[in-house]
């Protein structure tokens, strides 16, 4: 079958790109490997083939999706194709992805900032810089509707509320620029349901709703996610989604054929094997999917040639995520918002500011009842920062690997120096992992300004391959040192711009 556009993955990357060319009248056929969520907007849909966030006895089968270990065979263990979550697990870096239609957006903490570092798209390509990716910047912020945090949001758990002036601990003493997205009530404490323009239903935001609205999902729609923002209104323009089917190869033709790719993808409804065609694909389905999907293309199935410099310059955002087990009697710090904001040490020698937030949904965890009152005093804390960048993602003996070393980047040891601190001083105890995990991995197809630097150029277009392109994380050409959440979906609208003015001949 041939079509215009190819669009793997359906997170922010995906659905943006989407946005951008179904709205200059191209055809575009979107592959998803998971399901759509059980939502209130996507109810309201009508989509009838949902599967529910991971609640109840169904968590210990419906949390993971697959485990990528070199112990666990080339294609790694699928446990179950309708799974929230993916590992790819290494002995130095670990990395957590997601699996839904709408992508990494279910599982976000709906921050959005912009790099943490300077002159982030500065210094590779001629035509982009920081100045030039602004609007991109404020358009996805426009889109979203995103909130600038305040003290009439009433937002609970924050630095102010829990630490006093005798606490060792405070709020940051600098907070960048940051913006929420979640639907606010305009009534604390009454929320409604609302419709959208478009008529999509969802709730206002409920700081007790005790379903969550973190990293396993918002049921009621109140956090922003890109499957109902994004996606809902291009279903009635002629964008072709296809859920449950998973992209397996890509091939590039001779030359002289109808088109220049062909995809083959799995379907996990049919248990079919499928192949699209089309003289444009781009790969949107998170760094660690996107790199392992070009190099199985290119270095098991020999159906892609040439990126010298795929797999390299990988880094993990500085993420270091660990389990704080506050414990203060009385508070439930998994309500809320899923992201409580910073808090620092108030020592000099431990300037590192901590973010972090509760558990979601503790009250629907198939535990004890002791267990889950501890869970919902406890909470996840991290950091993030830029790291060395240094590491690398190929293929060994028909396994993925990744090599990373956390020892090349000071920010691990001194998250890991701050976080015993932090024991030390407040008597509570933050159990951290050897070795880091991260929910950012970044890179590894970066964009630089020829093939011996980089994969991509400043279109997003790899080089040596016309027609394929990469819209997601892995092209970062550094660290953003925060949420990466924001700058993704700007560089993806960048992309779908750019193309669209391409297929149609317009500058």
């Amino acid at each position: 079958m041939m079509t215009k556009t190819i669009i793997i993955g359906s997170g922010f990357a995906g659905a943006v790109v989407a946005d951008q060319l179904v709205n200059a009248g191209i055809q575009v056929t979107l592959l998803e490997r998971g399901p759509w969520r059980d939502t209130v907007p996507v109810r309201s849909m009508g989509i009838t083939d949902r599967t529910p966030f991971p609640r109840g006895r169904q968590m210990w089968g419906a949390t993971f999706r697959s485990l990528r270990h070199r112990w666990l065979g080339k294609k790694g263990l699928l446990l179950n194709p309708r799974g929230l979550l993916e590992m790819f697990i290494d002995k130095h870096l670990s990395t957590v992805c997601s699996s839904s239609v709408g992508g990494g957006s279910h599982i976000y903490s709906g921050v959005f900032r912009y790099p943490q570092v300077d002159h982030f798209w500065d210094g590779f390509c001629e035509d982009i810089s920081d100045a030039s990716m602004k609007r991109h910047y404020e358009n996805v912020l426009r889109k979203f509707d995103a909130v600038e945090p305040a003290a009439d949001l009433k937002i609970p758990h924050t630095a102010a509320e829990r630490f006093g002036p005798g606490d060792p601990v405070q709020g940051p003493s600098k907070t960048p620029p940051t913006w929420l997205g979640f639907l606010f009530p305009e009534e604390v404490g009454s929320p409604r349901k609302i419709m959208t323009a478009e008529g999509i239903e969802r709730w206002e935001l409920d700081y007790d709703d005790r379903d969550g609205h973190g990293f396993l999902g918002a049921p009621n729609g109140a956090k922003t996610t890109v499957d109902f923002l994004y996606l809902a209104p291009l279903l009635n323009k002629g964008l072709e989604l296809r859920d449950l089917c998973e992209a397996t190869r890509i091939v590039e033709n001779p030359v002289g054929n109808e088109a220049r790719y062909r995809v083959d993808y799995f379907d996990h409804k049919t248990g079919e094997t499928v192949s699209l065609y089309s003289d444009n694909v781009i790969l949107a389905a998170g760094t660690m999917n996107t790199l392992s999907l070009l190099l199985r293309s290119r270095d098991i199935d020999g159906t892609l040639q040439g990126m010298p410099q795929l797999g390299k310059r990988l880094g993990g955002n500085g993420d270091f995520f660990a389990f704080w087990d506050y414990n203060e009697v009385g508070r439930n710090l998994s309500t809320g918002l899923p992201f409580h904001g910073g808090f620092q040490l108030k020592d000099e020698n431990f300037p590192l500011v901590l973010g972090g937030g509760g558990w979601p949904a503790a009250d629907k965890y198939p535990f004890p009842r002791f267990i889950k009152e501890r869970v919902k005093r406890g909470a996840f804390t991290s950091s993030m920062g830029p790291d060395a960048m240094d590491g690398t993602v190929g293929i060994r003996d028909g396994k993925l690997h990744i090599d990373f070393n956390p020892d090349n980047s000071p920010i691990y040891a001194q998250t890991a120096a701050t976080f015993r601190r932090m024991s030390e001083v407040t008597g509570k105890k933050i159990f951290h992992p050897k070795s880091p995990i991260t929910v950012h991995a970044l890179g590894g197809a970066c964009m630089d300004r020829d093939i011996e630097r980089g994969v991509v150029g400043s279109n997003g277009e790899v080089y040596g391959h016309q027609g394929l392109f990469i819209a997601d994380g892995s092209v970062f050409p550094r660290m953003p040192g925060g949420p990466p959440t924001l700058t993704i979906a700007a560089w993806a609208e960048r992309l779908g711009m750019r193309l669209a003015e391409r297929l149609r001949g317009t500058p």
